[in-house]
């Protein structure tokens, strides 16, 4: 969009990470705390899947008909955000004092769906702000600064729960959220749609288009978002059980003590960080032949999969049961200096980290050059439902093998070799990707010359 100053686009950007961070912050409150949980309220593995299966599900739902109201009826997309941060606090709240195990799960999961307006409406404020050239770099950079909401709320959740009980850091998260997040999110700039997608100088830009349901042909008509779906689908299976339950895999196959683990598995998730110079590079290859976005993506996919499959199939034993930060930290730079075999480990871990976080920020990418401005929120949400579906199904399934085979280990290395069907769709998708962009190229040029 012409005749707008970079920094009123970073303004916006910066306010929506807020919001991802906080939003990750609370979806991470429970779980360093489930050993403690299932002691307090006496359940078990498939008990935890379930409550956090049933959030993210919820989440999933909930984020169409947060998408619908901003999309088909209008409304102000901070206003929406403002509602679900502050629902979500008040939801986690009522989770952090119920006595018994049903209210814990129905509280929780509620929370699950008020939170569902951040990631669609995020998206659709980020597609807005930015030129689709560098829009696998900023969706990354999004990506990796909410990832501070996670160890956020991982840390609080860890560090209440260890000397307080489980109950503490939800009452608190639930606060932060309703008194920082709340306000926060109205005070977001707030382009219109389409806002970087139609080059117009700003002051003659009007976008009045809202989502009508004949835009579902349209959207079906695009082979890039069926093909996004299905990756989304196989690939949310292992994300989901990576993040769930490796903390637990280290704990309690690894012989390590909660902080140890959480100490262990921070540092190998650094890898992570790379994700930011490999969307950099994709962004580059984009300019040349818009194809090389989705390509890049299976290649990570496939990746991924070998190095995550090869890091649970090989056993090791950590020992470390501080429960002290710094100690966690000294015995874990000990055992990687003495023990060969844990700190190849190390390494495989953390380079599937590396190519393990692009992947969401190119699914981004691909979907705003593929669809109109005002369907992008509903778009993604309803793929969001597809990918939570299977990611709960996943983390519930994986706890009620644990169950079943009083192991962790198999059940994850099953989880892993999904993101090779992931791989695969992506190189479906790259036999679209072109054609479907300029289809949405030329009725949104057709647009501004009527």
């Amino acid at each position: 969009m012409l005749g707008v100053p970079d920094r009123l686009r970073w303004l916006g950007f910066s306010q929506i990470v807020m919001l991802y961070i906080l939003e990750n912050m609370a979806s991470y409150l429970l779980i360093p705390n489930y050993n403690l949980i299932k002691y307090d309220l006496g359940v078990s593995d498939t008990y935890l899947g379930l409550l956090m299966g049933g959030f993210l599900l919820m989440n999933g739902f909930a984020a169409l008909l947060w998408s619908y109201a901003s999309d088909a009826k209008g409304m102000r997309r901070k206003a929406l955000l403002s509602a679900s941060l502050v629902g979500g606090g008040i939801f986690i709240v009522l989770a952090s004092v119920s006595p018994n195990p049903i209210l814990l799960i129905i509280f929780w999961v509620f929370s699950g769906g008020a939170l569902g307006a951040i990631i669609p409406l995020g998206f659709s404020l980020i597609s807005d702000l930015f030129d689709r050239h560098i829009r696998t770099k900023v969706f990354m950079l999004w990506y990796m600064l909410g990832g501070i909401g996670l160890a956020l709320g991982f840390g609080l959740a860890l560090f209440l729960g260890t000397y307080y009980g489980w109950r503490l850091p939800l009452y608190f998260g639930g606060l932060i959220l309703i008194f920082l997040g709340g306000p926060l999110s109205l005070l977001i700039w707030e382009p219109q749609r389409g806002f970087s997608d139609i080059d117009t100088p700003i002051d003659q830009y009007y976008y009045p288009y809202r989502f009508r349901p004949q835009d579902i042909g349209l959207i079906l008509s695009n082979k890039s978002n069926i093909y996004v779906a299905l990756q989304g689908f196989f690939g949310t299976i292992p994300n989901g059980v990576l993040f769930t339950w490796t903390v637990h895999y280290i704990i309690r196959e690894a012989n390590a003590s909660e902080i140890a683990a959480s100490v262990f598995l921070g540092f190998m998730s650094v890898g992570a960080l790379g994700g930011l110079v490999l969307s950099h590079i994709t962004d580059k290859l984009y300019r040349r032949n818009p194809t090389y976005r989705p390509l890049v993506a299976a290649f990570c996919s496939i990746v991924e999969s070998v190095l995550f499959m090869i890091f649970f199939a090989v056993p090791m034993k950590l020992n470390i049961y501080t429960d002290d930060p710094i100690d966690a930290f000294f015995a874990m730079i000990h055992i990687l200096y003495t023990n060969p075999q844990i700190f190849v480990l190390f390494i495989i871990f953390f380079i599937a980290m590396f190519f393990n976080s692009p992947v969401g920020a190119i699914r981004n990418s691909v979907l705003s050059d593929v669809n109109l401005p005002e369907d992008k929120a509903t778009v993604l949400s309803a793929i969001n439902i597809g990918e939570l579906l299977s990611k709960s199904i996943g983390v519930s399934i994986v706890g009620a093998l644990s169950d079943i085979f009083g192991s962790l280990r198999i059940p994850i290395i099953i989880t892993m070799s999904i993101w090779i069907l992931s791989g695969a769709s992506w190189i479906l998708v790259a036999k679209h990707y072109q054609r479907d962009i300029l289809k949405i190229r030329r009725i949104l040029e057709q647009r501004v010359k009527t």
